[in-house]
């Protein structure tokens, strides 16, 4: 038996020479370590250090972006049991959703890196003069947290449009060839 398929897809069964095991079983491993790990994460979620940074979307952004992998990993050792264009179709859905949410989710690190340099530079961790009392303190730190918040909240929703309109894109890309594809008659053994 050969290391590998010299014939590629052939369509015939499924590709279980030595790189189609390799890539079942890499994908297999990689799946479990990557669960075991968000499980961790989301049972640390509370700590300090992870509750500022929205753990169930970055959760979401590498899932959707491990379900891609997988797909890709176990397109040779099945060996067209389901069509390229579903592959096409998942790549066009779960790649732009999967960075889209990795990028909300960086942003929302950016918008806590730049408020906590805005209080750096601010004079909110100094006493307070002699004018203002704890409650201006405690107002003043609010109104710089709701600023973030609402900044976060405007990148989340250009994000969100952005994926709405690649997806839509995509599908009336697919819809417009499919009836281009359907209305020709094209024969295959001719």
């Amino acid at each position: 038996m050969p290391f590998l398929n010299p014939g590629g897809h052939d369509f015939i069964g499924a590709n279980l020479d030595g790189w189609g095991i390799l890539q079942m079983v890499f994908a297999i491993v990689y799946t479990l370590v990557l669960l075991v790990l968000c499980a961790l994460l989301w049972k640390q979620r509370n700590h300090p250090i992870i509750r500022m940074r929205k753990i169930p979307m970055a959760i979401a952004a590498v899932l959707v972006l491990h379900v891609y992998l997988v797909i890709v990993l176990i397109v040779y050792p099945l060996n067209g049991y389901f069509p390229c264009n579903a592959e096409f179709w998942i790549m066009s859905i779960y790649l732009p959703i999967g960075v889209g949410l990795f990028q909300a989710q960086n942003q929302q690190l950016l918008l806590i890196s730049r408020g906590q340099q805005v209080l750096l530079t601010q004079d909110v961790y100094k006493p307070l003069p002699s004018g203002k009392t704890r409650w201006q303190y405690y107002r003043n730190k609010f109104i710089i947290w709701c600023k973030s918040s609402k900044e976060q909240d405007a990148f989340e929703g250009f994000i969100a449009l952005g994926m709405l309109v690649q997806v839509r894109n995509n599908h009336l890309r697919d819809m417009a060839m499919y009836r281009l594809t359907s209305a020709a008659s094209f024969s295959v053994h001719s």
